[in-house]
């Protein structure tokens, strides 16, 4: 037991805790550097993405509203008009009142026909992608947050190291900390979160091009054949790649998702 105890001395000891905090400092500081960067393109996308998403939005929702048709409450009326009139020499006479005295027609004219299928999948799968976009960035900011959490109190690159601490800035108090919060991220999946903020964005591009397929194949089909064309060369690439690192262990093709 005692020459157990002489093996490493005091200062090999402090040696090799320095080395593992400097380890440990690099891993997490490299980590939260990542996730920072990629949040912050992310949200970038979202934000780009939102914009264009909203510019359609505000287009096709107008379809969804039953507007009333003025020239056809018009043309109803003048229907009604001359199916109610009665000939009597020197006179012609209609049971009808004319346009605009009528009840009906100071209440305002009929509302129009309700919106078809298409209309109504096309705005399903724009607005869905936008809440999926908002909600990406809305994760993303979060997350951010969380980040800037992790490094409150923790000394940072340009730390001077001071009396006390290793070669690496770190005090074993302070590696202590890095490592509770590093477990923590851990604990409660944080990665996760993180790998979630790209899959919606990728999930609101899939319902954004979906919708823009109906829109397309209910106007013009030369524009729809090319369109779906450039759709599924993109669909088949990105499942492609998502799918071929699972069978390659040497497909350079490795994402989160």
């Amino acid at each position: 037991m005692e020459q157990r105890k002489g093996l490493f001395t005091s200062k090999e000891k402090e040696e090799a805790l320095a080395e593992l905090a400097g380890t440990v400092k690099t891993y997490t500081d490299e980590m939260i550097e990542r996730w920072n960067t990629e949040i912050d393109t992310y949200l970038v996308y979202a934000g780009l993405f939102s914009a264009i998403v909203t510019a359609f939005n505000v287009q096709s929702y107008l379809v969804l509203q039953q507007q009333p048709d003025p020239m056809l409450a018009a043309m109803q009326q003048i229907s009604l008009q001359l199916s109610s009139l009665t000939i009597h020499p020197p006179f012609i006479n209609s049971t009808q009142p004319a346009f605009g005295s009528s009840d009906a027609a100071r209440a305002g004219p009929a509302p129009g026909p309700p919106p078809d299928s298409a209309t109504v999948a096309i705005n399903t799968l724009w607005f869905s992608s936008l809440v999926l976009s908002l909600s990406s960035a809305s994760v993303g900011i979060m997350v951010k947050q969380w980040l800037n959490e992790f490094k409150t109190g923790l000394p940072s690159e340009k730390t001077a190291p001071a009396s006390g601490e290793s070669c690496k800035g770190e005090t074993l108090e302070s590696a202590r900390l890095r490592q509770y919060r590093l477990n923590n991220l851990e604990k409660w999946r944080v990665d996760l979160v993180v790998l979630a903020v790209p899959i919606l964005l990728q999930l609101a591009l899939a319902f954004f091009l979906a919708g823009l397929l109906v829109l397309v194949w209910t106007l013009d089909q030369t524009v729809a054949a090319v369109t779906t064309t450039f759709v599924s060369i993109l669909a088949l690439f990105t499942l492609g790649t998502m799918l071929l690192p699972a069978f390659k262990q040497s497909c350079a093709y490795i994402s989160p998702q």
